[in-house]
């Protein structure tokens, strides 16, 4: 299959540290479109999904907190490669009836206005001050689409301060953990500029690897997709291409959160104390794994009983008679903390049993594209991306993230590129297939924690209020 490349596909390739077997295997899955998951039920509560009692909620938060008494063992770990395109996308065309009202109406409440901006929209009538406002808001030299989703202004506080959405993340971190780190995944071509705004204690970006782009397919032509000067089409990976990024964080723990999930400081100590919660959840499994495989009887009767009693809530298909090398094979792997929000309707991924290829069953975040057509019906809970996780081993080294992600667990789906129908490939998502072989248990947590910005009507919602 290498012979389809030409000498200057080839040399890219090389640019990107990639060999022809990589470029011959992308191929392969954009003409494939991959795969559903095995999925076989949704995660419910006291099935997949934990529910903490009081006692439970006490004995975390202090492990939690002791664990946040020190800088050094805990980190954040916060996406923010995207622009905010999405989140102005509906403004390009016809408007749903309560988008327009609502603009209409709260235009001027929106957070980014300069004041004499707001000034003119309040003195507008509704229909002009709807107008007014989408034209501001998409214009393409001082609108907001094409900027970092972290650098939207999100909320407006009394006396006119405005935190961007960054900020945000900054001081509710800072609340939880004082000076430990934080870490923003951002597009390189604003990488300085954030770096300029943010020059804090503890503060600090990288940017998604080259190397993790992926390649197109031009749907009409049937065939690569190429930019017109006939060069590759190259296209970021997902944010499964952030894998590594996150195997770069060499605290003991990290808590990942997607950069629009954010609130205003009056609700941000209700947020960390359930934070506190996941931090402590995460640190009692990893303590109970790690005795597990330092224990000095490891193969004797009573240790595989053990051993086997404790994985079965990561794994259901695990049997009583197995081997030492099985269930050290199970033990030894990542652990993450997931919150659930029960699902009130929001579109996305959710927890899910599935059946892995290497004969585990075990509980994963699905994507609505993953699951099969025609399928289960929509689980009873919804992934806000919450997490808490560890990725050193009992003896202290680091795991290598790559071994535990499942390549099968790619995404396909069609775009409009300029105008062109394309299809893009994505890496296995971060927190789906990327960390499908990890242990993993999902934790109910309140939908108060979860305040997401999909779209600029979302800055309107009362829960944006100090």
């Amino acid at each position: 299959m290498g012979s389809i490349w030409s000498a200057q596909d080839q040399q890219e390739f090389a640019q990107r540290g990639w060999s022809l077997d990589e470029a011959d295997s992308q191929l392969k899955m954009l003409r494939d479109r991959g795969s559903s998951v095995s999925v076989f039920r949704p995660c419910t509560a006291g099935d997949g999904i934990h529910i903490l009692s009081s006692e439970e909620r006490h004995t975390t938060l202090g492990i939690g907190s002791k664990i946040l008494s020190d800088r050094n063992m805990c980190s954040r770990f916060i996406p923010a490669s995207g622009a905010a395109s999405r989140m102005f996308a509906a403004l390009q065309g016809e408007l749903l009836q309560s988008e327009e009202k609502m603009l209409q109406q709260r235009a001027q409440d929106l957070p980014f206005w300069s004041n004499s901006q707001r000034e003119l929209l309040e003195s507008m009538s509704p229909v002009d001050r709807s107008l007014q406002a989408r034209e501001w808001m998409i214009d393409p030299k001082v609108g907001w689409g094409h900027l970092p989703k972290g650098l939207i202004p999100f909320h407006r506080y009394p006396g006119g301060q405005v935190r961007s959405c960054f900020e945000e993340h900054f001081r509710e971190w800072k609340l939880l953990a004082g000076d430990a780190s934080l870490h923003f995944t951002v597009p390189q071509h604003y990488q300085k500029h954030i770096n300029s705004l943010y020059q804090r204690k503890g503060v600090t970006t990288s940017i998604q690897s080259p190397s993790t782009d992926t390649l197109a397919w031009d749907i009409v032509s049937n065939a690569i997709a190429r930019n017109s000067d006939g060069t590759l089409l190259f296209r970021p990976g997902g944010h499964g291409a952030l894998l590594t990024n996150l195997g770069s964080i060499k605290t003991s723990f990290i808590l990942i959160r997607n950069i629009d999930n954010v609130v205003p400081g009056g609700r941000m100590a209700a947020r960390n104390k359930e934070q506190q919660i996941l931090l402590g959840q995460c640190a009692k499994l990893v303590q109970e794994r790690d005795a597990l495989l330092s224990r000095l009887d490891c193969g004797a009767p009573r240790w595989l009983n053990d051993a086997n009693e404790w994985l079965r809530m990561f794994d259901t298909n695990l049997g009583d008679a197995v081997t030492v090398e099985r269930l050290i094979w199970s033990l030894d792997r990542p652990i993450r903390v997931a919150g659930m929000v029960v699902n009130e309707g929001a579109p996305g991924g959710g927890p899910f049993w599935i059946r892995k290829g290497n004969g585990r069953s075990v509980p994963s975040i699905v994507e609505s594209s993953e699951l099969p057509s025609g399928g289960l019906n929509r689980g009873t809970h919804y992934n806000p991306v919450d997490i808490v996780c560890n990725l050193q081993r009992f003896d202290g080294n680091r795991y290598n993230l790559q071994q535990f992600a499942d390549q099968n667990r790619y995404l396909t789906c069609d775009k409009d590129w300029h105008g062109n129908a394309i299809r893009i490939l994505e890496r296995p998502g971060l927190w789906n297939g990327g960390m499908d072989e990890w242990l993993t248990q999902f934790i109910e947590v309140p939908s108060s924690t979860f305040a997401p910005v999909k779209t600029v009507f979302d800055l309107l919602d009362p829960i944006r209020r100090n």
